[in-house]
């Protein structure tokens, strides 16, 4: 089990019970030039000349442990088999009403009026909290907080499933789940559902993520789920260029070290070797406007610090369109 830290509620609320977050640890890093890297060059080019210029992708910046690194970065894996295009996907945040709201707070058993907090903003209370504003929905349950250890990690998957299902507010095209955190004391586990299409995805939204306590009860829920749609293809970057961000310091990493060997805020030097490429999607654009999912680069491989004796996994994140706000046909 990983030990966390519970966020404080983004909404009024006395319970003591906070959701679990992760943060991918990125952070600016690699130096020099690996060997030349291939693609599979069979796909179709780009559909369109003509489709919208794209705002820049956004990729997660923050190392949790804080490091800086000082690294030299090469690429050994075979030639890649990622295309040399990909769509980029149009994601519109979901917002209700006052009867959507209502309707929410019905199939959650709150038991208080709604209070319409103005600009499309709801809250009730009364058996549990709930929270309602464009593009995030938020749940506390009331009651008591039972004891007990955690189920196993597909029991606790399949229970988060099943409590969406039967309040009727598990999206239709909510992917398979896992649980992406949990904490020992007290037992709390977070399981993640996130859209069968596009996959991999880094960004949070759009997902609905459930908080499960001993027992397998569940004690909040918050989503983040929004409208996707196919857009554009786009054309993607040279896969020798995208890894020349990488070897120039132009790359988000994340990088988990032992803490009793390497202090927060350490400056880590050493040697990383890259293995493996594949495509990803974060989100880019500005929040209560139109919003895209875009294709990434995901460089894995291994990282050994000076001095060390083992290796340890590293994965780089660089932009795949040739330029987010200039497609190409």
């Amino acid at each position: 089990m990983v030990k966390g830290q519970l966020p404080v509620p983004r909404f009024p609320t006395q319970a003591a019970r906070s959701s679990l977050a992760i943060l991918l640890a990125l952070v600016l890093g690699a130096t020099a030039v690996g060997p030349a890297l291939a693609r599979d060059d069979s796909t179709p080019p780009a559909s369109s000349e003509l489709a919208q210029k794209l705002p820049a992708v956004v990729l997660p910046t923050m190392n949790s442990q804080g490091f800086v690194f000082e690294l030299t970065s090469t690429y050994s894996g075979k030639p890649s088999g990622t295309p040399n295009s990909a769509p980029v996907y149009l994601m519109q945040e979901q917002s209700v009403d006052t009867d959507g709201a209502k309707d929410i707070a019905k199939k959650l058993g709150i038991e208080g009026d709604l209070k319409d907090e103005g600009n499309g903003t709801y809250s009730a209370s009364g058996n549990g909290t709930l929270y309602v504003t464009t593009g995030l929905t938020q749940y506390v349950a009331g009651g008591d907080t039972p004891e007990g250890d955690l189920p196993a990690d597909d029991q606790l998957v399949a229970t988060a499933r099943e409590w969406l299902r039967k309040q009727e507010l598990l999206p239709a095209n909510a992917g398979d789940g896992k649980v992406q955190a949990k904490v020992d004391s007290p037992a709390r586990a977070s399981v993640i559902f996130q859209p069968v299409t596009p996959t991999p995805l880094l960004s949070s939204t759009p997902s609905v993520t459930v908080t499960i306590g001993g027992g397998g009860t569940v004690l909040e829920a918050s989503w983040r789920w929004a409208d996707i749609s196919q857009g554009d293809t786009y054309q993607l970057r040279p896969l020798e260029q995208a890894f020349g961000d990488v070897a120039d310091q132009r790359s988000y990493l994340q990088v988990e070290l032992p803490s009793e060997k390497y202090p927060d805020g350490s400056s880590i030097k050493g040697k990383a070797v890259y293995s493996g490429v594949s495509l990803a999607y974060a989100s880019s654009g500005v929040p209560g406007e139109q919003q895209y999912l875009q294709p990434v680069y995901v460089f894995t491989g291994k990282v050994t610090p000076d001095g060390a004796d083992s290796s340890f996994p590293i994965t780089a994140y660089v932009p795949a369109l040739v330029n987010s706000n200039q497609p190409v046909g």
